[in-house]
């Protein structure tokens, strides 16, 4: 009777703690990106994106993300005008996996739209880590993620650096 009293304080106890836990929330982050295209016409480029990021089971997170990106040609490096660089939409989702301690591994697929000239839509695919920096305020941090993109018929391929901040777990 006694290990019988013993199992059952303990597992009480065990499951007491279980729900102190903090559980995942949704999180939200916006940042500024900088691009290096690996090769084609253009030299560098530069935007901003929001991601939403919903835990399905831990520690995997399903994510949505929109950016705006403007890339400069190599013979105008930041002049956006005829002949400067093109603009585009990324619209993304994609899984972000938990390795720990902050680190995440994140792939996304979606479309690139292109806003002027010739108004394509790209399939656009991206791989890459992150890691979030605490800020010391509870539940926002800084992300700093490396990513490498490619978008369809090898149009751009980049290795994009994103530097954002981060509200929720």
């Amino acid at each position: 009777m006694k290990k019988l009293l013993l199992i059952v304080i303990l597992f009480a106890a065990l499951k007491t703690y279980a729900q102190d836990l903090p559980h995942p929330s949704t999180a939200f982050s916006a940042g500024g990106e900088l691009a290096i295209p690996s090769r084609g016409l253009y030299n560098i480029g530069v935007g901003a994106s929001a991601k939403l990021e919903q835990p399905i089971v831990s520690p995997v997170s399903l994510t949505l993300t929109a950016g705006f990106s403007s890339f400069f040609r190599k013979n105008s490096p930041f002049n956006n005008g005829n002949n400067g660089g093109n603009l585009f939409v990324p619209l993304k989702g994609g899984v972000r996996y938990n390795v720990g301690s902050g680190v995440f591994l994140e792939a996304e697929a979606g479309s690139a739209i292109e806003l002027n000239y010739d108004k394509r839509r790209l399939f656009a695919f991206s791989v890459g880590p992150a890691i979030m920096i605490p800020s010391g305020a509870d539940n926002r941090n800084f992300e700093l993620g490396l990513r490498y993109e490619s978008w369809s018929a090898h149009t751009l391929q980049q290795t994009a650096i994103r530097f954002a901040y981060r509200f929720g777990r």
